[in-house]
């Protein structure tokens, strides 16, 4: 990201970010080894990275205005996805209010929609900022020192986004400190000056939680259901948005006939479920489609009669898990066995 007249560089940052997009990230002079910038948003001219890292799934702790604190209050919800943060320091001579309207604009221009926006009016420099760096990458003792004790004005951005079709958290931090400071950090030596900023960019991507069962096996499911009636099944696997079964499923596939084809008096319901993203009629049809996936090759690859397989489609009307995180929702992503 560069330093921009925004009333008349309009054109030019369309530009630029229309290339970060369709780009790869990278990664420039003085960058820590490893680290580059997201793909969607640069960094402001004349900054460095000096910490960068990433965790393939993890909790985060975004702010969020608060309803019940109007009307600039805020509290932290939890997101879970995969996490990278992306530490810069900038050159001299710079305010984090300054940065932070240059952020907040390139962040809309990328597509992305604001959700809060915070200053040192609105939360303790210090408190906040130990907050949000307080997750779990790995800290430096001087930076987490200077980070929770150091702070003397703040900036905060957090916005949401859909790249490819998948869902983009983002947050930025922007801090100075108030007074000369020398610290090392991840093996090198910095200094920060009152009037440089300190940029903590983080990006969550909505990535659902793999769901690594035990192969189930037919006197497994036989025995559910004669305990309960009923058994979720995790499988039998779709892509996205489809009803096509994926051919990682065929164990599954293979466990259910085998139980239908030992007891022949035996009759299911093959019900489809979807967490609670998008419409509710589309999530009903969806869910209907793959039960019927599932009904047709039991009926046409193993040759179960279809008399004893009925499918229906519940959408995201009967939930197992929490709708709100990623692992609950790939919970609600089932199909269910029930017994008629």
């Amino acid at each position: 990201m560069k330093r921009y007249d925004w009333s008349v560089g309009a054109v030019a940052l369309a530009v630029m970010l229309g290339a970060a997009l369709s780009g790869t990230a990278r990664a420039e002079a003085g960058d820590i080894p490893g680290s580059h910038d997201p793909a969607f948003l640069k960094r402001y001219e004349g900054s460095s990275i000096i910490g960068y890292q990433s965790l393939p799934y993890d909790r985060y702790a975004i702010a969020e205005l608060d309803p019940a604190k109007p009307p600039s209050g805020y509290r932290f919800a939890t997101i879970e996805g995969q996490t990278t943060r992306i530490i810069y320091q900038t050159g001299t001579d710079h305010s984090p209010l300054e940065l932070l309207r240059n952020y907040e604009t390139a962040i809309e221009e990328a597509g992305f929609t604001r959700s809060v926006e915070l200053t040192e009016k609105e939360a303790d420099p210090r408190g906040f900022a130990c907050n949000v760096y307080r997750q779990s990458w790995q800290q430096s003792d001087d930076w987490y020192d200077l980070s929770c004790a150091g702070i003397k004005q703040m900036g905060y951005v957090a916005a949401k986004g859909t790249k490819s079709g998948t869902t983009i958290t983002l947050a930025v931090m922007l801090v100075n400190f108030n007074g000369d400071r020398d610290m090392t950090y991840q093996g090198r030596k910095l200094h920060f000056a009152p009037s440089q900023v300190t940029v903590v960019v983080d990006v969550v991507t909505s990535k659902a939680i793999e769901i690594k069962m035990i192969a189930v096996k037919a006197s497994d499911i036989a025995d559910a259901l004669a305990t309960k009636g009923t058994v979720d099944i995790y499988g039998i696997l779709f892509d996205v948005d489809k009803t096509d079964i994926k051919p990682e499923s065929t164990k599954t596939l293979d466990e259910v006939a085998s139980l239908l084809k030992i007891d022949r008096t035996l009759k299911l319901e093959i019900a489809g479920h979807t967490d609670n993203t998008g419409d509710k009629d589309h999530n009903r049809k969806l869910s209907q489609g793959r039960a019927q996936s599932v009904v047709d090759t039991l009926v046409k690859k193993y040759g179960i009669a279809a008399a004893r397989l009925q499918a229906k489609g519940y959408g995201d009307t009967k939930p197992v898990a929490d709708n709100t995180t990623d692992a609950g929702k790939a919970k609600n992503r089932r199909v269910e066995l029930r017994k008629l």
